[in-house]
């Protein structure tokens, strides 16, 4: 399998299968128009667009298998099936039986359900969650966390995926004892600024399920799968043994290959999160049920899943920064595309990634999901980019926008707004949170002089023109930005119709990647040098006093923990995404404890720099040196607490 003749044969059966497979597409065969400008009206043509896309995209970004579903008006109007569930079995991608992980888009259901028992009187939006709660959440803040909060993601509560996936089924435990044990921590203020979390859809599943005294998993089959016809389709911490032949496997491409993620099994607590597993046709149905005002029908059954009301009101905007953002709907964002109004979720689950996107004015429904981690970057399930930019441009294409000049004083302004701005949802508690040290999770606004803002987001560089006090809309485009400001006039937030599910906070310079990254290497590297410097003292100085040796080897002794500790971390704690990690491995605690160890003996290297200018242990050169090296253990302590790596804190 890793050689390139073996990997040739894949491609070439994968061709072959693209160009046999026959799409399940509603409406009589009609002839190919390949120039689309009003959206899809001709299912042949659609099959003609897509089949050369994903043999394009599967090719460029080695995706094993994938599969799309089209709804419109009511209807299934396309679906189709792409590469392999299982390349080692050679089993076909079937879009209606091949069942993929959903991904954060099985969130949607989750808030479908809330919405449900809404309809029925028992639970209220406006509600402090603590009443449907077995426990309480930490009263950090004086405002409660309501319903409307966890739908949006402006609960305050941090993210947390950590020990929510397991290896072996005496590890699961039930969905409150994992709820209470791993409560990442309230962050802001409720309704301050959306901060996607995971754990919002986690606790909305436990109240769905202690509301209706149905396990999470039976509700969801009972009142969404089952009345809708979706026979592909679980949410179960264990796949029925009925689905196991259907579900696609997960891959990854290594060294020429693909190789199937190893199984694992997920906690009770993080199914509502994202954990359902369906095939494209049978979100089909739920697409329908969603756009059509929660009615399914076909030639054999008519089924309600929402109220009209409650389906309607589930697409309009719940929350919002500023009311000239379509902000967040009832579980589903804004991705508004080419003059389009769109609102969408997109889905990961390793190592599965999906998109579902509504045009509720078009009566239109898009599901997309890959079976496989992308080999690069590129974003094939990220809003406004991979198929979702091919989508749009090829179906609505974007209408002329006249471009914006902007104001010709704004260039004496810019700065207020230049700078980096962390998303709200950067792990702010966990040791994760150090993947804002790689850029993660932030963004740069910059002002190249021209009476515009640069801003760098999902994948494109953005040019922004103001228009009105603290607006600004895109030069050539349909995309805005808000800033907020405090009472002194300092920017403090960033919002755009780009990202709705995050919002973005000004950061303090000591807070920036820049920063830290240069703090941390002049401390690394004086630490490091300590290593070899105290071995030559060592054994030059054996005679010295005992002060001046203890003084040294506590010293060496800081660096050298410092040292392994580094090592340890970038051997062993290496996941390809934050999703990956299962569970902290009792050698990772151990590396982890050497950074404690290290910081418990700094005080006495301060001391000792104390001691050592007072009674003049050295000449002055190596007292200078002494004190700088200790000044960097600090700084490294510091760096540890900052980014959440000093202690066992997850």
């Amino acid at each position: 399998m890793k050689t390139k003749y073996l990997l040739t044969i894949v491609t070439l059966l994968t061709a072959v299968l693209l160009s046999v497979a026959a799409p399940v597409a509603a409406g009589e065969e009609m002839s190919v128009s390949l120039n689309q400008a009003e959206g899809p009206t001709d299912a042949g043509e659609m099959e003609v667009f897509m089949d050369e896309m994903f043999t394009r995209h599967m090719e460029e970004y080695h995706i094993a298998g994938a599969a799309v579903a089209v709804v419109k008006d009511g209807q299934l109007f396309f679906a189709k099936g792409y590469g392999y569930a299982d390349v080692e079995n050679n089993i076909p991608v079937d879009a209606a039986t091949t069942i993929f992980r959903t991904g954060s888009v099985g969130k949607v259901l989750t808030w479908t359900a809330v919405m449900q028992l809404v309809e029925q009187g028992k639970l209220d939006l406006d509600a402090d969650i603590n009443t449907y709660l077995d426990f309480q959440i930490p009263d950090t803040y004086p405002q409660p966390i309501m319903l409307r909060h966890l739908m949006t993601h402006t609960s305050g509560i941090e993210d947390r995926w950590l020990n929510s996936v397991v290896t072996d089924s005496s590890e699961l435990v039930s969905e409150r004892e994992w709820l209470v044990d791993n409560f990442p921590g309230r962050v802001r203020p409720p309704g301050e600024a959306a901060g996607y979390s995971n754990y919002n859809a986690m606790l909305g599943g436990y109240i769905v399920a202690r509301v209706s005294g149905e396990p999470y998993e039976e509700y969801v089959q009972k009142h969404i799968f089952d009345p809708l016809g979706m026979t592909h389709s679980t949410v179960q911490p264990q796949m029925p043994a009925e689905l196991l032949p259907f579900v696609s496997k997960s891959y990854t491409f290594v060294d020429g290959a693909f190789q199937p993620f190893p199984d694992y099994l997920v906690q009770p607590a993080g199914l509502p999160s994202g954990f359902h597993l369906t095939s494209v046709t049978d979100m089909a149905r739920f697409m329908i049920a969603r756009l059509e005002g929660g009615f399914y029908g076909d030639a054999s059954s008519e089924i309600r899943i929402l109220e009209e009301d409650t389906a309607r009101q589930m697409l309009t905007t719940l929350y919002t920064p500023d009311p000239r953002l379509r902000g967040t709907a009832y579980g589903l964002f804004d991705f508004s595309d080419n003059g389009q109004w769109v609102v969408g979720h997109e889905g990961y689950a390793p190592v599965m990634e999906s998109e579902l996107m509504l045009l509720p004015d078009e009566h239109l429904g898009v599901y997309v999901v890959y079976n496989s981690l992308e080999a690069k970057d590129g974003g094939l399930a990220t809003k406004h980019m991979g198929f979702q930019r091919e989508f749009f441009d090829h179906y609505y294409p974007a209408p002329v926008v006249e471009t914006l000049q902007p104001p010709a004083d704004f260039a004496e302004r810019a700065e207020r707004y230049v700078g980096f701005y962390r998303s709200a949802n950067n792990h702010a508690t966990t040791p994760e949170k150090v993947v804002g040290l790689l850029g993660g999770f932030a963004l740069e606004v910059t002002a190249p002089g021209d009476g515009t803002l640069l801003v760098p987001m999902e994948g494109l560089l953005l040019r922004f023109v103001e228009v009105e006090p603290l607006y600004f809309r895109q030069v050539d485009g349909s995309f805005s930005l808000v800033f907020r400001e405090d009472d002194a006039g300092n920017i403090t937030h960033l919002f755009t119709n780009i990202q709705s599910e995050n919002d973005f906070v000004k950061m303090d310079w000591y807070e920036t990647s820049a920063f830290n990254m240069v703090a941390l290497q002049i401390c690394l590297l004086l630490l490091l040098s300590m290593l070899p410097v105290g071995l030559i003292r060592a054994f030059r100085n054996r005679a010295a006093s005992r002060p001046t040796r203890v003084a040294d080897s506590i010293l060496f002794g800081i660096s050298l923990l410092n040292a392994l500790f580094l090592v340890g971390i970038a051997i062993w704690f290496r996941p390809m995404r934050p999703s990956e990690l299962h569970g902290i491995s009792l050698t990772v605690e151990i590396v982890m404890g050497l950074g404690v160890l290290s910081a418990l003996l700094t005080p006495a290297a301060l001391v000792y720099t104390v001691l050592a200018w007072k009674n003049k242990y050295w000449g002055v050169a190596y007292r200078v040196y002494y004190t700088l090296v200790t000044v960097a253990a600090v700084g490294f302590v510091w760096f540890l607490q900052y980014w959440n790596w000093l202690g066992w804190r997850y």
